[in-house]
């Protein structure tokens, strides 16, 4: 049992990425379960980890690991740090570029010999144009932003893909691959993008004065002294909301895709500690069981989340172009 539990924390903590001397910590057993989580760090001896302790080390996985100690730039109190989910997002944007740049040249060619990854680009591709874009905002104004929107989904898509991926020894110390859209802070860069394309197409297409105005619906309450002092009344209150729902906007945006792609990581992180904290044969083999069901859930909820997130984005720029709608 002991030497079974070992070879399991020795595959499993690679996958979480834990530091070195979890898996001997987890791995103790009765009166060696002192002994064996010491581990030799910096020449101090790390003793064995409390239950509470091993949770939150496993939890790091889905934290931001920076590479270097000191920042490349400092704004005010904030550090900025080159992590695994810059590298994430570098690696995930470069894919696209790649992948479309070839697909591009391809249908340029005009090359009749089609395989299956071009067919498969090819069939996002005119569903998101068609199906999502199209379909909601116009061709005339649909191509415009269509660029946007493909780049939005697909890079989302992979963001959201290389959180499957697990994490083998030769990049252990990358911490790599990794879920960038798991990190609060990307998801709001996102959301950022689609909140200052929603101000920047409806003040294009309206004017300032006109978008500003149109924030709240009209009100045709008469000509009367009484009623124009309704209207009034009922504008000061409803252009407070209807500001507050524009912002409303990107925060949902910002939370609904983080949430969703940080709570599949949980639940699967929390099986395996479960399996670490009862060292048993049985929850093992349920636990792996269950996890190997989430692991093709989040391939499932990457799809889904980055189609969501996209078209979410489609209607929110919709409506500011299509004031009318």
């Amino acid at each position: 049992m002991q030497l079974a539990m070992t070879m399991l924390a020795d595959r499993l903590v690679p996958l979480l990425g834990a530091p070195a001397g979890l898996a001997a910590a987890l791995a103790g057993d009765g009166a060696d379960s002192a002994v064996a989580g010491a581990a030799v760090e910096g020449g101090h001896a790390a003793t064995e980890l409390s239950p509470s302790a091993m949770m939150q080390t496993i939890y790091a996985h889905l934290f931001a690991h920076p590479y270097t100690h000191e920042p490349y730039a400092q704004l005010g109190p904030i550090p900025f740090h080159f992590t695994n989910h810059n590298l994430a997002l570098l690696v995930s944007a470069a894919l696209v570029l790649i992948a479309f740049g070839w697909l591009a040249r391809c249908r340029k060619r005009e090359v009749v010999a089609r395989g299956p990854f071009q067919n498969a680009l090819e069939a996002l591709v005119t569903f998101v144009k068609n199906d999502m874009v199209y379909a909601n905002m116009g061709e005339h104004h649909g191509r415009r932003f269509l660029p946007l929107f493909l780049t939005q989904f697909f890079c989302i898509l992979l963001m959201n893909l290389f959180g499957i991926l697990p994490n083998f020894d030769f990049f252990r110390s990358m911490h790599f691959p990794t879920t960038a859209t798991a990190n609060i802070w990307v998801t709001a860069g996102l959301a950022l993008t689609t909140f200052t394309v929603i101000l920047y197409g409806g003040i294009k297409e309206q004017g300032l004065g006109h978008f500003v105005v149109g924030l709240a619906p009209p009100i045709n309450l008469g000509d009367s002294p009484g009623m124009k002092a309704m209207r009034v009344a009922i504008l000061c209150i409803m252009y407070p909301i209807e500001v507050l729902g524009l912002i409303i906007k990107p925060v949902a945006l910002t939370i609904r895709l983080f949430a969703n792609m940080v709570g599949g990581h949980l639940a699967m992180l929390t099986v395996y500690g479960l399996i670490y904290l009862f060292k048993s044969y049985a929850i093992g083999v349920v636990g792996v069981g269950f996890n190997t069901f989430l692991t093709f859930l989040e391939l499932l909820v990457a799809f889904i989340q980055a189609y969501i997130f996209t078209y979410l984005s489609i209607l929110f720029v919709g409506a500011a172009v299509h004031p009318e709608h």
